[in-house]
């Protein structure tokens, strides 16, 4: 049975981050042009690697099938603590993984002590990327605003829609 869950990302991930920061079509919307030599890709590794975010607020998405070795398809995660940014390997879009991840993401970021202090996430999405803005809006975030011309990417000058989930009033433990 096929499986993901969320974990602290490690360098030994390198090879599979690198193989979705080097797509046209994952990084078409990031910040930034798809990665042309590893290093660009290990230096982010390192980064997140480094964090004290990883692990707790920032997570590889590891993917496990039943005839295949685990192997990290995405990540999911927040910037300074409140927006939020995810990202899925082209080869298994469509079939409700990011979704998956992302219920497991909120649900651990509501429960967690140490992120008590988090009261709301935010997102900034090119309105473009209907898939992103399609999985927010499943687990109920809402648009609070729209800027034109806001970042320069690879893509040219991009526009963003804000979109805010608070934090649930009622957290499970």
């Amino acid at each position: 049975m096929d499986h993901i869950k969320l974990r602290a990302a490690t360098l030994s991930d390198l090879d599979d981050f690198h193989s979705f920061f080097s797509d046209d079509d994952v990084m078409r919307y990031w910040s930034t042009a798809p990665y042309t030599d590893i290093a660009q890709t290990e230096r982010f590794l390192r980064n997140m690697v480094d964090s004290e975010w990883n692990g707790l607020c920032d997570f590889a998405i590891e993917y496990t099938a039943a005839s295949e070795a685990p192997r990290i398809i995405g990540k999911i995660g927040l910037w300074n603590g409140q927006e939020i940014g995810f990202m899925l390997d082209r080869l298994f879009w469509g079939r409700g993984l990011m979704r998956e991840a992302m219920s497991q993401f909120l649900s651990d970021l509501w429960k967690n002590d140490k992120m008590g202090n988090v009261k709301e996430i935010e997102a900034d999405v090119d309105p473009r990327n209907d898939a992103s803005i399609g999985i927010l809006k499943k687990f109920g975030f809402e648009e609070t605003g729209y800027r034109e011309r806001t970042v320069e990417t690879h893509l040219g000058w991009c526009d963003s829609l804000y979109l805010k989930m608070e934090r649930p009033t009622a957290v499970t433990k």
